[in-house]
């Protein structure tokens, strides 16, 4: 685990530890009203359920005596894993292994950036289970749109060499990928893919976000068949979206209230 990340443990809340079949353990936090539905975040790349974001929403839903669960991706906070290592589907197998271990209860999923990839695919395999979505600055197809466009040159490298690194947005450090990550990729390209989600679905996305742009989620839409969709355009916003953490609350509490009037 990395030292900057200080676990913190909300009133109410039980870790919770699955382990996978390789033997890595994914690592989260409980909180369990005993009943009723359950609402699952799920973190970006590189981020984790003990972020800013991540708690601060967290915190809000314990105080609506919400069920809500909050983990960490392998190779990310405090799961198991080394993070150069994971390709989508390890994400997915993580986010289904979580839901497995809820039991049959219903489930609002909230994604952010790639946890919002994560978290589409994840409900196309579970729609009956899934009651509702919110998805903060949605990644998808990240892998085709940003990694597939590298020059052939560089990618061939890049294939003989397994591992390459990349800069850090934020001036962090680098960090690497794996190649077949691309190749796993392929088989959850949602722009090829039929996609109906006809529950309350709410996107937020920041209009200068230099990390994903709009324009992939006004893709998108355009796309998928999303008839209870509410897609609100962030003027001036990033990415993480950390001064519009009261309008994402404000999405979530909408779509509770409109599923549980």
């Amino acid at each position: 685990m990395p030292e900057s990340i200080t676990p913190i443990i909300l009133p109410g809340e039980k870790e919770i530890c699955l382990r996978q079949p390789d033997g890595d353990n994914i690592r989260g936090y409980f909180y369990d009203t005993g009943n009723g539905p359950v609402g699952i975040y799920l973190h970006g790349f590189r981020s984790h359920s003990n972020g800013e974001k991540a708690l601060r929403i967290a915190q809000h839903a314990i105080s609506m005596d919400r069920s809500w669960l909050r983990f960490d991706l392998r190779g990310h906070g405090i799961s198991d894993g080394i993070l150069k290592d994971q390709i989508i589907s390890s994400g997915v197998s993580d986010l289904l292994r979580v839901i497995d271990w809820v039991g049959d209860r219903p489930l609002i999923l909230h994604g952010s950036s790639m946890g919002s990839w994560i978290s589409l695919l994840a409900a196309m395999r579970h729609k009956p289970r899934i009651e509702g979505m919110m998805l903060i600055a949605p990644a998808f197809n990240y892998v085709q749109n940003n990694l597939s466009t590298l020059p052939e040159q560089i990618q061939q490298k890049w294939q003989s060499e397994t591992y390459m690194s990349f800069p850090d947005a934020y001036g962090e450090e680098p960090y690497s990928l794996r190649y077949d990550i691309m190749q796993d990729a392929e088989q959850y390209d949602v722009m090829n893919t039929d996609i109906s989600i006809d529950v309350p679905l709410h996107i937020v996305h920041g209009e200068n976000d230099p990390i994903i742009p709009i324009a992939y989620t006004d893709k998108f839409i355009r796309h998928a068949q999303l008839p209870k969709l509410i897609f609100e355009r962030i003027p001036n916003g990033d990415h993480r979206l950390m001064d519009h953490i009261p309008l994402i609350i404000g999405h979530i509490d909408y779509i509770w209230q409109e599923i549980y009037k």
